[in-house]
């Protein structure tokens, strides 16, 4: 099996898959938190908040924000043992919606997390500007002044709308070079890039299966026979470049592993 993980959420809550990415803005997601998930990433609600509802700040504000991740995240914990959690950063990438102190306010919650929830096992996000390599990498040199690089676990952003692979390599290059003692995250990376980044990250997330189903049939999926032939293709990816196992792929496809 690769080294790199593909967190992602399948179609319907019955079926099974060992990487689950839910949303704390989603708790009907907990029905997919199953028998046998080896892990967990919860994410903050990034895209909900800020390019859905186009809000420039978490309803409520960020500490009440952060609450509410950690409140999500000892619900999930007390049932897989493995769960990290994404704290609450950031963008400045969505072009309808831009954040513009986007890396202050994400530095200044990452303070706030780490002080008041250290035992939570936290993902600390490494913010930046669109396409620019140099900003997140400024972002490390200045997480690190601090001293709130404390979690062994970083995620790299902005990358949940770039398309260049060869900036996402470049960015997930100098990560690795700049972090080399730690796990690195990167959201939502396009699949078209994931050959050229996975010898660099740990783990990756996506919600691939739409996309594919856009592939597929020139649509989004609609029925239970398009979600399940999309689900299909996307797990073939997998095996195909060795991020899952067979016997793993086999569990993630059989009705009587996941009835």
């Amino acid at each position: 099996m690769g080294g790199v993980l593909v967190y992602t959420r399948p179609p319907y809550p019955w079926m099974w898959y060992p990487y689950l990415l839910l949303s704390v803005t989603d708790p009907t997601s907990l029905r997919y938190v199953r028998s046998g998930v080896h892990s967990v990433i919860i994410d903050a609600g990034v895209h909900k908040v800020f390019y859905d509802m186009k809000l420039q700040e978490y309803p409520g504000g960020h500490k009440s924000w952060i609450h509410k991740v950690v409140s999500f995240y000892y619900t999930v914990k007390s049932r897989v043992r493995e769960v990290y959690a994404v704290i609450p950063d950031y963008p400045s990438d969505y072009p309808h919606n831009p954040v513009q102190d986007n890396v202050e306010r994400t530095i200044r919650n990452i303070e706030y997390a780490l002080d008041n929830f250290s035992n939570v096992n936290w993902i600390i996000p490494l913010q930046g500007r669109p396409n620019s390599v140099k900003s997140v990498a400024d972002t490390v040199e200045r997480l690190k002044q601090l001293g709130l690089l404390k979690s062994n676990y970083v995620a790299v952003a902005p990358t949940c709308v770039a398309r260049s692979v060869d900036f996402l390599r470049r960015l997930a290059f100098t990560a690795r070079q700049l972090l080399r003692d730690k796990r690195i995250h990167m959201f939502g990376v396009t699949m078209r890039a994931w050959d050229k980044i996975d010898k660099y990250i740990d783990s990756t997330d996506t919600i691939t299966t739409n996309f594919l189903c856009r592939q597929l049939f020139g649509k989004m999926c609609t029925t239970m026979n398009e979600k399940t032939v999309g689900w299909k293709t996307f797990l073939d990816k997998l095996l195909e470049k060795k991020y899952l196992d067979e016997d793993t792929y086999r569990k993630a496809l059989s009705p009587m592993y996941i009835s």
